[in-house]
């Protein structure tokens, strides 16, 4: 398992509108890519916000960066004026809660 992590720094008052656009408007297009496991946005606070990707393998998380980097340039450059802060790679440890 891969996984991509995108940090974006914007104002507080748009993290709310900032998650709902990418709810209802990049979330499908990840869904599409082959390997998709799940995907989660982060309100860290202070208008710091996190996009977790997860997929089979590297190649599709390679992939939904490159369709985020062009997704935000096109919807989002007024929120984020800086670039993603991007970490990447396998998933080497794994837990889950135990029943």
């Amino acid at each position: 398992m891969y996984l991509s992590i995108r940090r974006y720094k914007t104002d507080e008052a748009y993290v709310g509108e900032v998650m709902r656009l990418v709810e209802d408007r990049f979330l499908p297009q990840i869904r599409e890519i082959p390997g998709f496991i799940k995907y989660y946005g982060v309100d860290c606070g202070d208008g710091l916000v996190a996009f977790i990707n997860f997929f089979e393998d590297e190649a599709g998380a390679e992939r939904s960066n490159d369709i985020a980097s062009e997704w935000v340039k096109e919807n989002l450059a007024s929120y984020f004026p800086l670039p993603a802060d991007i970490t990447a790679g396998k998933v080497m440890v794994r837990g889950e809660k135990e029943s």
